[in-house]
């Protein structure tokens, strides 16, 4: 991830919520489905690559007291924000590091369970192989990884518009303004497109009335 990437986050903080299809319980269950034994979710270890400012990871470590959690993250003031959150609440079964995906070693330890959530398809090649490298080594030997991506053909018309976007805001560099500018294009897409008879024109309108309801941080990445 580079550093406009960096800063983007720090001004443009990500909007940080839970996502129920990552946590513990429910990765222990379809692991048990699929014949696996899995680390009791009561008391187990967590990690989340990524973790923004903790609104996926806190919630865990409030509901399950006796397990521990790590979260890393790269923007300084989503971790300032998430320590904020965890002091407020008095938990002491959680941490979220200030610290770079490609920094991360075997030294902190291992999982039971480890989260990537909305992240494996916005970073460079090396980060994901380091991330699928954390999931090999760092990871327990009775332990679930959880790494959600997109896949085409699905993701190919929600991905069109986005390269539109990065295209229309390519030469900005303030993540303010090319949000804005993205917006602008929704709004001229959404009018220069007949929608009567016209069957791309009717998924173009549904997909931009829906990416105008999303936070400025992912405008874009949604369908993860």
């Amino acid at each position: 991830m580079g550093q406009q990437s960096i800063y983007s986050y720090d001004e443009i903080p990500y909007d940080s919520n839970p996502f129920p299809q990552s946590h513990p319980d429910r990765l222990a269950t379809l692991a048990t489905l699929f014949g696996m034994t899995c680390e009791s979710v009561k008391r187990c270890r967590v990690l989340e690559l990524g973790s923004a400012r903790g609104g996926n990871i806190i919630p865990m470590a409030y509901s399950l007291p006796e397990s521990q959690f790590l979260g890393i993250e790269l923007s300084a003031c989503q971790v300032a924000d998430a320590e904020a959150t965890i002091k407020a609440l008095g938990l002491n079964n959680i941490e979220v590091r200030h610290l770079s995906i490609m920094d991360v070693s075997k030294n902190i330890g291992t999982f039971d369970y480890i989260i990537a959530h909305g992240l494996y398809s916005w970073v460079s090649d090396e980060v994901q192989e380091k991330i699928l490298r954390i999931c090999l080594e760092n990871l327990s030997p009775t332990g679930v990884a959880y790494v959600s991506y997109n896949t085409y053909p699905g993701w190919h018309f929600r991905g069109m518009i986005r390269d539109m976007m990065l295209y229309h805001t390519a030469q900005l560099r303030e993540p303010k303004i090319r949000a804005a500018q993205a917006r602008a294009l929704l709004d001229f897409l959404a009018q220069s497109v007949p929608t009567q008879q016209n069957a791309y024109g009717i998924m173009l309108k549904n997909e931009v009335d829906v990416l105008r309801q999303q936070p400025d941080s992912r405008p874009s990445r949604r369908s993860e």
